[in-house]
């Protein structure tokens, strides 16, 4: 099994189901030197478990980090590049996180269900990475939102494709414009989190075995659902990238209050990190 610095993968043959997560060391952010790591990884998935002695039906997304699934983009590096004015690094950057998001969209090009464990905070691109799966567990004080608007931009590496393919417009449009705290109950409620477990009753791990267990008894119907979802509604590349492009001339019209608001977001969000970590 490969190592990877910004990852920790666990291959369960018996369960056919392989676990991948963030390591706990940084600030739980998407870094660019973690997006271009995991180019690689997904190359590597979809190579290794290609084999047929290899078999895999599950892989499912996590974090090593207490408290937070992940914190969304990298603001310092959002911040530094705005101001130096080099939108072709930003650009780089934004088409990482489309292809990411694409890779697991796309269940890596693997006939497999995909499943993001949320065991905390996923805000922004984290949020953005957990709507990509197929499956959303939860663990019930789990928080999500979309806080880009709170510096005048946008969720641009996704939010908008999948929300629209996933919701109503007006509950897209609510969740895309609020800004807010989304806790578990509400987006349950809407179909974005198929299951809700409690930490008092199971550890996150048992949980997403318990619930890949209970896919598992149905996996030909819930795989070939999945798969006609997306053929009903599908996805290309090129609008994900089309929109991040949007999103890179908007992060350039932003005033000198905004790029302040996103500042201080980025240290808030640094802040929660490191105090999560310790805790």
């Amino acid at each position: 099994m490969r190592q990877f610095h910004c990852v920790n993968l666990e291959y369960f043959p018996k369960e056919q189901t392989l676990f991948w997560k963030i390591k706990n060391t940084g600030i739980p952010n998407f870094c660019l030197n973690g997006l271009k790591e995991f180019q690689e990884f997904c190359s590597w998935v979809k190579e290794y478990f290609s084999h047929p002695d290899r078999p895999l039906k599950f892989i499912v997304s996590g974090s090593e980090h207490q408290g937070i699934y992940n914190m969304g983009g990298d603001l310092p590096f959002f911040l530094e590049n705005i101001q130096s004015g080099d939108i072709e690094n930003l650009r780089q950057y934004a088409h990482l996180c489309v292809d990411a998001i694409y890779n697991i969209y796309t269940s890596f090009d693997l006939p497999v269900l995909t499943i993001a464990l949320v065991e905390g905070k996923a805000y922004g691109g984290g949020f953005e990475c957990a709507l990509a799966h197929d499956y959303i567990l939860a663990v019930d004080d789990a928080q999500f939102g979309l806080p880009e608007n709170k510096f005048n931009l946008f969720p641009g590496m996704g939010a908008y494709s999948l929300l629209h393919r996933k919701l109503s417009t007006g509950d897209a449009s609510e969740i895309l414009k609020s800004g807010r705290i989304l806790e578990v109950n509400y987006l349950k409620s809407l179909g974005l989190i198929n299951t809700v477990f409690s930490k008092k009753e199971e550890e996150g791990e048992l949980a997403a075995f318990n619930f890949v267990s209970r896919l598992n008894e149905h996996f030909n119907f819930e795989y070939h659902h999945a798969l006609c979802t997306k053929k009903i509604f599908p996805l290309d590349k090129k609008e994900l990238l089309e929109i991040t492009n949007i999103w890179v001339e908007a992060c350039f019209k932003i005033k000198k209050f905004d790029l302040r608001r996103m500042e201080i977001l980025g240290n808030t969000q640094l802040r929660k990190s490191k105090a999560m970590t310790i805790h």
